[in-house]
């Protein structure tokens, strides 16, 4: 209920990057690299062979992401000019205009894809959007993989696929994340104060009942 929703997009998301030989064309680094978005992309491209994952985050979140074990490297934000330049691609889960452009400008014409997928830091999507090197961020859409795979693999191939993949990620889960369970409208307001003033953790997540 938490993640599945969420992880078939990380892994249409891996098998892009995958298909069009972009996992190892240089370094992946992921923004937003704490989110379950993120995680579960990254958790299925560390299964690949000569992938290089650099996890992008906030200062505050380094010693979490840094934890989980699938980041090769994890980045705070405002040390992205310490990267090594060169052959990259970026996933930007965060949507954060500041990061894009500082990813885009630190690797220039290196930059071999950028990727937008989310929008986890949705205060600054304004930010960092004039005269933004190229390339031009490409946005992901999830149902036109749908349509690509679902043709190549048959409908029951693709399901069974993402099973296959998320049978493990399921069982890793459980060793961090941190359920936290509420109820009703009040439980509601709460977790929406606390997730758009980023007081959640990344190792919570609300389930919130109605009833």
């Amino acid at each position: 209920m938490l993640l599945r929703p969420l992880f078939f997009t990380s892994f249409l998301i891996d098998d892009q990057l995958d298909d069009e030989g972009l996992a190892t064309r240089g370094p992946v680094l992921i923004s937003s690299a704490s989110s379950k978005t993120a995680i579960a992309a990254a958790f299925m491209l560390a299964q690949r062979e000569g992938v290089e994952l650099i996890g992008l985050t906030s200062s505050r979140s380094t010693g979490f992401v840094e934890e989980l074990g699938i980041y090769d490297r994890v980045v705070a934000y405002d040390a992205i000019e310490t990267l090594e330049r060169g052959p990259a691609t970026f996933v930007d889960v965060a949507g954060d205009g500041d990061v894009r452009l500082a990813v885009h400008s630190h690797y220039g014409d290196d930059l071999a894809h950028s990727m937008a997928v989310g929008a986890t830091h949705w205060e600054e999507l304004g930010a960092g959007v004039g005269a933004l090197p190229t390339p031009t961020p490409t946005l992901f859409f999830a149902p036109d993989r749908v349509v690509k795979r679902s043709k190549d693999w048959g409908r029951a191939g693709l399901e069974q696929r993402v099973a296959d993949a998320w049978h493990p990620f399921c069982e890793w889960t459980g060793g961090w994340l941190e359920t936290i369970r509420s109820q009703g409208f009040d439980g509601v307001k709460s977790a929406y104060l606390d997730v758009i003033e980023g007081r959640v953790a990344p190792q919570n997540a609300h389930v919130i009942s109605l009833t």
